[in-house]
């Protein structure tokens, strides 16, 4: 007779997360599976991403700080330009 704790810890191996994932891995290519990262040994990288002479000082997802104080602003420009019904 088997164990019951074996049996479940079998279960939970095989339907966890990381094992349906491996398994959804291994019949399509996903871009984003677990593979190794390549890159140049001449460059400089934050994570994954290769800096260049422009990225270095400002990179474009930074855009969102100013955004988030720019879009109000440009409403309430366009907004007191909108004339009133009274």
């Amino acid at each position: 007779m088997e164990n019951p704790s074996s049996i479940v810890r079998q279960y939970a191996e095989t339907s966890s997360v990381t094992s349906l994932w491996t398994r959804i891995n291994a019949r399509r290519g996903l871009p984003f599976a677990q593979q190794a990262v390549h890159m140049a040994k001449d460059a400089d990288y934050v994570g994954d991403y290769k800096l260049t002479i422009f990225s270095t000082k400002w990179l474009t997802f930074d855009n969102v700080f100013w955004l988030s104080f720019a879009t109000p602003i440009a409403w309430i420009l366009i907004s007191k330009r909108v004339p009133k019904c009274v």
